[in-house]
């Protein structure tokens, strides 16, 4: 064979592998990062002393920012 027909087929084959290699590892990252993700993870804060989820109603406190007219006195 030519030199232009080894390099033609060289280069399609090296594309082809590569699409191929991504594709195959794309979907595996995703099938192993979607099994071995837990669902039910919480912040700490959400569970008492034994490590049980909190079921009871929850406070929480809203800050607001005063304006900056009250700090300059004209």
């Amino acid at each position: 064979m030519s030199t232009p027909v080894i390099l033609f087929f060289s280069t399609m084959l090296t594309g082809l592998f590569f699409v191929v290699g991504v594709t195959i590892g794309w979907t595996a990252n995703d099938f192993l990062y979607n099994m071995l993700a837990k669902d039910d993870v919480m912040h700490p804060e959400m569970y008492d002393d034994d490590g049980m989820v909190i079921n009871e109603e929850l406070y929480s406190v809203r800050f607001v920012a005063d304006e900056e007219d009250d700090y300059y006195d004209d």
